[in-house]
Protein backbone atom coordinates (compact mmCIF):
# COMPACT_ATOMS: atom_id res chain seq x y z
CA UNK A 1 0.00 0.00 0.00
CA UNK A 2 1.32 3.52 -0.73
CA UNK A 3 0.01 7.04 -0.42
CA UNK A 4 -1.40 8.01 -3.37
CA UNK A 5 -2.99 11.57 -2.44
CA UNK A 6 -4.10 14.19 0.43
CA UNK A 7 -7.44 15.51 0.30
CA UNK A 8 -8.02 19.01 1.64
CA UNK A 9 -11.54 20.72 1.45
CA UNK A 10 -11.40 24.47 0.71
CA UNK A 11 -13.62 27.32 0.02
CA UNK A 12 -12.45 28.40 -3.22
CA UNK A 13 -10.39 26.36 -5.30
CA UNK A 14 -8.86 29.08 -7.85
CA UNK A 15 -7.81 30.67 -4.39
CA UNK A 16 -6.51 27.57 -3.24
CA UNK A 17 -4.58 26.46 -6.61
CA UNK A 18 -2.53 29.65 -6.23
CA UNK A 19 -2.16 29.78 -2.19
CA UNK A 20 -0.31 26.42 -3.24
CA UNK A 21 1.15 27.57 -5.69
CA UNK A 22 3.22 29.74 -3.67
CA UNK A 23 4.42 26.39 -1.92
CA UNK A 24 5.81 24.80 -5.05
CA UNK A 25 2.68 22.93 -6.30
CA UNK A 26 1.66 22.75 -9.85
CA UNK A 27 -1.78 22.42 -11.12
CA UNK A 28 -2.03 18.95 -13.04
CA UNK A 29 -6.16 19.15 -13.40
CA UNK A 30 -9.35 19.99 -12.58
CA UNK A 31 -12.58 18.17 -12.24
CA UNK A 32 -15.62 17.56 -10.22
CA UNK A 33 -16.05 15.26 -6.77
CA UNK A 34 -17.86 12.20 -7.86
CA UNK A 35 -20.92 12.43 -5.11
CA UNK A 36 -21.41 16.35 -4.82
CA UNK A 37 -20.05 17.94 -8.24
CA UNK A 38 -18.11 20.18 -6.53
CA UNK A 39 -15.07 21.45 -8.43
CA UNK A 40 -11.95 19.80 -7.47
CA UNK A 41 -8.55 20.01 -8.54
CA UNK A 42 -5.05 17.80 -8.63
CA UNK A 43 -1.77 19.60 -7.63
CA UNK A 44 1.79 17.72 -7.35
CA UNK A 45 4.96 18.91 -5.92
CA UNK A 46 7.59 19.17 -7.88
CA UNK A 47 10.35 16.82 -7.90
CA UNK A 48 8.26 14.58 -4.84
CA UNK A 49 5.33 12.38 -5.06
CA UNK A 50 3.15 14.55 -3.35
CA UNK A 51 -0.02 15.04 -4.62
CA UNK A 52 -3.26 17.04 -3.13
CA UNK A 53 -6.86 16.92 -4.23
CA UNK A 54 -8.70 20.21 -3.41
CA UNK A 55 -12.50 19.87 -3.13
CA UNK A 56 -14.23 23.04 -2.67
CA UNK A 57 -16.56 22.42 0.20
CA UNK A 58 -20.37 22.32 0.03
CA UNK A 59 -21.88 22.45 3.31
CA UNK A 60 -18.53 21.29 5.36
CA UNK A 61 -16.27 23.55 7.24
CA UNK A 62 -13.56 24.60 5.34
CA UNK A 63 -9.95 24.14 5.10
CA UNK A 64 -9.40 21.10 6.49
CA UNK A 65 -8.34 17.63 6.20
CA UNK A 66 -10.75 15.48 3.95
CA UNK A 67 -9.11 12.05 3.43
CA UNK A 68 -5.87 10.60 2.96
CA UNK A 69 -5.88 8.26 -0.14
CA UNK A 70 -3.86 5.30 -1.01
CA UNK A 71 -3.23 2.78 -3.63
CA UNK A 72 -3.46 -0.77 -2.97
CA UNK A 73 -3.38 -4.51 -5.11
CA UNK A 74 -6.87 -5.86 -3.59
CA UNK A 75 -9.19 -2.98 -2.78
CA UNK A 76 -11.86 -5.99 -1.41
CA UNK A 77 -9.18 -7.44 0.40
CA UNK A 78 -7.89 -4.74 2.42
CA UNK A 79 -11.46 -3.03 3.22
CA UNK A 80 -12.18 -6.68 4.90
CA UNK A 81 -8.90 -6.03 7.00
CA UNK A 82 -9.72 -2.81 8.33
CA UNK A 83 -13.67 -3.44 8.81
CA UNK A 84 -11.73 -6.34 11.00
CA UNK A 85 -9.91 -3.74 12.85
CA UNK A 86 -12.86 -1.62 13.38
CA UNK A 87 -13.60 0.86 10.65
CA UNK A 88 -16.49 1.46 8.61
CA UNK A 89 -17.61 2.20 5.46
CA UNK A 90 -18.12 5.67 4.45
CA UNK A 91 -18.59 4.43 1.04
CA UNK A 92 -19.02 0.85 0.06
CA UNK A 93 -16.39 -0.24 -2.69
CA UNK A 94 -17.50 1.07 -6.20
CA UNK A 95 -15.91 1.61 -9.16
CA UNK A 96 -15.03 5.43 -10.45
CA UNK A 97 -16.12 5.69 -14.39
CA UNK A 98 -14.38 9.14 -14.28
CA UNK A 99 -10.91 8.37 -13.31
CA UNK A 100 -11.10 4.25 -14.19
CA UNK A 101 -10.45 3.79 -10.74
CA UNK A 102 -12.24 0.69 -7.57
CA UNK A 103 -12.48 3.52 -4.76
CA UNK A 104 -13.85 2.69 -1.14
CA UNK A 105 -13.67 5.14 1.55
CA UNK A 106 -13.68 3.68 4.96
CA UNK A 107 -13.79 5.94 8.65
CA UNK A 108 -11.66 4.91 11.43
CA UNK A 109 -13.89 4.86 14.61
CA UNK A 110 -11.77 8.14 16.31
CA UNK A 111 -13.29 9.64 12.63
CA UNK A 112 -10.66 9.88 10.74
CA UNK A 113 -11.34 9.03 6.57
CA UNK A 114 -9.09 6.99 4.25
CA UNK A 115 -9.50 6.42 0.71
CA UNK A 116 -8.77 3.60 -1.15
CA UNK A 117 -7.85 2.64 -4.93
CA UNK A 118 -7.16 0.00 -7.18
CA UNK A 119 -6.72 0.64 -10.65
CA UNK A 120 -8.37 -0.36 -13.22
CA UNK A 121 -7.60 -4.33 -14.63
CA UNK A 122 -8.13 -5.83 -17.68
CA UNK A 123 -10.76 -7.52 -16.79
CA UNK A 124 -12.78 -4.49 -16.03
CA UNK A 125 -12.36 -3.85 -19.91
CA UNK A 126 -14.84 -6.88 -20.94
Amino acid sequence: MQLNHIALSVHDVEAAIRQFATLGFVLEGRGKHYSNGTPTAFLSSLGTNVYLELVQASGQPAPGLLHLAFEVADLQVKCDELIKAGYEYEAAPFFNERNQTHMAFLRHPAGFIAQFNQLKSDEDAT
